[in-house]
């Protein structure tokens, strides 16, 4: 079902300074025409079968979603700038000793290949790819695979920011990759104030109020009240959550 990652897939990684490495992204800071993008997330290969199946190395009913979709957004017409993934693109967490993360890593790698090559794809990372309290050996994979786990790039006229949101989530064991992190987008945001601007982030800052208190699937309230300003202030428009 798996084979090697270097035999199946040619893959791009993601690079950190404001680009990823994509021809259609550079030189492109000025809005020119309308366009659109598609937003997928949790595709999470191998989380359909129930807990005590999971370790059965099948996941064929999440990639042939995957390919049905993929078969869609490829045509439509025109077709999308990119297409993002909003996190968890794999179910097993890197923890795992049985090895099921790498093996949907690569089933993950080769479905997406099958991409039409004129539709970027951007990844997100989610607590499914790193861990729910992740460390440097996490992140560190994490990057080996898909590349920066934050970055910016542009496209028609809009600085887009992809975050970490485990970051804010729980950070203990990785607080230089995430102060890091931190200092970037504030220096991006100052940079660009007043431009339009959308992020791209897994876990979301609340459900459904601001003043929620914590819960499993969102952010510390006092985290999310501190940051929802600094975007806001920085003027941006959207932030999208898988």
């Amino acid at each position: 079902m798996t084979e090697s990652i270097e035999q199946t897939v040619k893959w791009r990684r993601h690079e950190v300074e404001e680009k990823i490495g994509l021809d259609q992204f550079k030189n492109n800071q000025l809005w020119t025409e309308n366009f659109y993008f598609v937003i997928v997330s949790d595709v999470q290969f191998g989380y359909i079968k129930p807990p005590s199946e999971r370790d059965s190395k099948d996941w064929k009913i999440e990639m042939d979603k995957a390919i049905f979709a993929i078969d869609k957004i490829n045509n439509l017409s025109p077709r999308p700038q990119f297409l993002v993934v909003c996190g968890d693109l794999v179910n097993e967490m890197p923890c795992n000793e049985a090895g099921l993360n790498e093996l949907q890593i690569n089933d993950f790698k080769k479905v997406f290949s099958n991409l039409h090559p004129s539709i970027p794809l951007i990844c997100v990372c989610g607590n499914h790819d790193i861990g729910d309290i992740p460390d440097e050996n996490s992140i560190n994979k994490y990057r080996d695979h898909f590349g920066q786990d934050y970055f910016s790039f542009w496209c028609g006229g809009v600085l887009f920011l992809v975050l970490n949101s485990q970051y804010y989530k729980n950070s203990r064991n990785v607080e230089k990759f995430a102060a890091e992190q931190d200092q970037w987008l504030t220096e991006i945001l100052s940079k660009h104030e007043g431009q339009r601007i959308i992020v791209f982030q897994h876990i979301p800052w609340f459900l459904s109020k601001t003043e929620e208190e914590i819960k499993k699937k969102s952010i510390e309230k006092n985290i999310s009240h501190k940051m929802l300003e600094k975007l806001c202030k920085a003027g941006v428009s959207h932030v999208f959550s898988g």
